[in-house]
């Protein structure tokens, strides 16, 4: 299986807007989408993950998790990536609370958290 048709195979084609996701803004997978349906889902390379970013070499294996408490509120953190992971270009420093519209950078690539028909913050 080459590299085009490995990405393809976890790409999510359209969510809809009742969805709660991520949608890479920018990097190598631009455009991708991704539907966030559990509680917990790690972010990273490896085959193990989620949400599996492929293309982008400088995300580590394991790179950061989102998880959604019982309340519904979603947090962000890094798993001890190499590079360090970002929300608004702030450095996580441990867990951080994501709000609809915010930016997540993880190496080389950009991802929306859109959080089910909320508005943008």
């Amino acid at each position: 299986m080459d590299r085009l048709q490995e990405y393809c195979k976890d790409t999510v084609t359209v969510a809809s807007r009742e969805q709660t996701r991520l949608e890479v803004l920018n990097g190598p997978e631009d455009g991708r989408e991704f539907v966030i349906e559990a509680d917990t889902i790690r972010i990273g390379r490896d085959d193990t993950n989620d949400f599996r970013v492929r293309l982008d070499h400088s995300v580590s294996r394991t790179h950061a998790q989102i998880t959604r408490d019982e309340h519904g509120i979603y947090r962000l953190e890094d798993l001890g990536s190499k590079f360090g992971s970002s929300v608004n270009e702030a450095k996580l420093n441990g867990p951080v609370k994501l709000n609809s519209g915010d930016v997540i950078s993880i190496g080389n690539t950009e991802l929306v958290f859109r959080l089910c028909d909320a508005p943008d913050r």
